[in-house]
């Protein structure tokens, strides 16, 4: 019997990217991120990638006008970054929130960050949670008889990005089932912006382009979503990748999920 629920959630990124003026800590750069207007954002990840870890950061709801930190908080203590435990690469280990927190529709919300590195500094944040939709989940409104493990990666296999270049890749769910996603993981040589969008419905999957190490993470410490992916049968995921790096970078991208035998 198909389940009723009166709103669900859909795995979503919200990024921040921001050269910071260098500094002791002291003044603080503005970016404010703006929420899209179709659904409330529900967020309980964060993660980042910068040139230099010495930032301090505050969050302000401008929903409401509060701040979610007292004072400047070291970026170390509320976000993960990628790290190499047991020699791994880009192995995905977030700031866990103790609860979500929600921002409203069409609202701002600002993050404030202050380098204390004293050089150049770039940050990459991401926000990682749920649009919060209303109705019930697309995979809940089909009586699936079957639910089998599975993953995807690019149809065409690993990836070779020449130097700075941009590469369009195609992740294609087959025709014979539905497919839940529920961890991302891969493999990087290097640094690369992505971006991914369903071809069938449109929907894109973060509000800019994401560095790669802020998406991926490796078998031992995968990306488990906070909310699924669903896409239909025969659908076709678009990836966007931009190389950042001035030698080849070779990239594969993994979905690891269900899928729905209706």
């Amino acid at each position: 019997m198909a389940k009723s629920n009166p709103w669900w959630r859909e795995y979503f990124i919200y990024d921040v990217v921001r050269a910071l003026t260098p500094g002791t800590g002291v003044a603080y750069d503005l970016s404010v991120v703006r929420i899209d207007s179709d659904s409330n954002f529900e967020f309980i990840k964060t993660t980042y990638v910068a040139t230099s870890d010495n930032i301090l950061l505050r969050y302000r709801d401008d929903s409401t006008g509060r701040y979610l930190m007292k004072t400047g908080i070291d970026v170390k203590a509320c976000a993960g970054r990628n790290t190499l435990p047991m020699g791994l690469s880009n192995a995905f280990i977030p700031f866990v929130w103790p609860r979500p927190h929600v921002i409203a529709a069409g609202a701002n919300f600002t993050v404030e960050a202050s380098d204390y590195s004293a050089v150049a500094n770039t940050l990459r944040l991401s926000f990682h949670g749920a649009k919060i939709r209303p109705g019930t989940a697309p995979w809940n409104q089909s009586n699936y008889y079957a639910e089998v493990p599975a993953l995807y990666s690019f149809t065409a296999g690993r990836v070779n990005v020449a130097a700075l270049a941009t590469t369009v890749q195609r992740i294609e769910i087959d025709m014979d089932a539905d497919f839940l996603v529920q961890k991302i993981t891969g493999t990087r040589t290097g640094d690369a912006l992505i971006t991914v969008t369903e071809s069938a419905r449109g929907r894109d999957w973060m509000n800019s382009a994401v560095h790669i190490d802020n998406l991926i993470g490796n078998g031992s410490f995968p990306n488990i979503l906070p909310a699924n992916r669903f896409l239909l049968r025969g659908s076709v995921l678009v990836v966007n990748i931009q190389n950042l790096l001035g030698i080849q970078n070779t990239i594969d991208i993994c979905l690891s999920g269900v899928k729905l035998y209706a």
